[in-house]
């Protein structure tokens, strides 16, 4: 487990693309989290549904203290879920703990971790919207590094349409040019966005890793 940098410091990849990481401790400290949903995202839902996301092992990154985690590790993923915030991922800790789990929450710095073995699935809901535009590439490329060649990326693109952030607006066209096709397949097209319930809307998107 890699040691995430003292609260309030930014990581080296913060401080190579010129910005500050946010304090997302302080933010669930302060009850200050809007994009939180009560539940599962109804896309996730819709995923597991179709029997799209079948139980492998899976990475939640950003994975705060959203209920996703828990309802992988139920139905018999081995799951591993990483946040920069202690208390989100104690919040995961307790919650896989009470339910005798086969999974783990890491407190991690998404530009300095890295896994043991790749991993089958990684689903992102709010982490890469949680990012400074500067930090995606490498963000990008770290998802592409922790997933095994024909592994599935379930992510969904927040469409704020506004500048400014964190959530940060994740427009289609720049996710194309992200998520490109030498490293990355996407489907011929795209299921409808899902209403937020605080902000715009959210893009799913299953992309497949090369």
């Amino acid at each position: 487990m890699s040691t995430p940098p003292p609260t309030g410091t930014p990581s080296a990849a913060a401080q190579a693309g010129g910005t500050l990481a946010v304090d997302w401790e302080a933010k669930y400290r302060a009850g200050s989290a809007p994009w939180e949903r009560p539940g599962a995202h109804p896309a996730f839902q819709e995923w597991r549904a179709a029997g799209t996301l079948a139980p492998c092992r899976i990475l939640v990154p950003g994975a705060g203290r959203s209920a996703e985690p828990l309802a992988l590790a139920e139905a018999g993923f081995a799951v591993t879920a990483l946040d920069a915030a202690p208390s989100a991922v104690a919040v995961q800790q307790a919650r896989f703990e009470r339910v005798g789990a086969h999974a783990r929450a890491i407190v991690a710095d998404l530009f300095a971790w890295t896994p043991d073995a790749p991993f089958d699935a990684i689903y992102d809901q709010t982490c890469l919207c949680a990012l400074p535009p500067a930090l995606w590439p490498d963000y990008a490329a770290r998802l592409a590094a922790w997933l095994r060649p024909g592994g599935a990326l379930f992510v969904l693109f927040m469409q704020t349409g506004q500048p400014g952030g964190p959530p940060f607006d994740c427009a289609l066209p720049a996710m194309r040019r992200l998520f490109g096709p030498d490293r990355w397949t996407w489907p011929e097209a795209l299921p409808p966005p899902v209403p937020h319930p605080s902000l715009r809307a959210e893009q799913p998107a299953l992309l497949r890793r090369r």
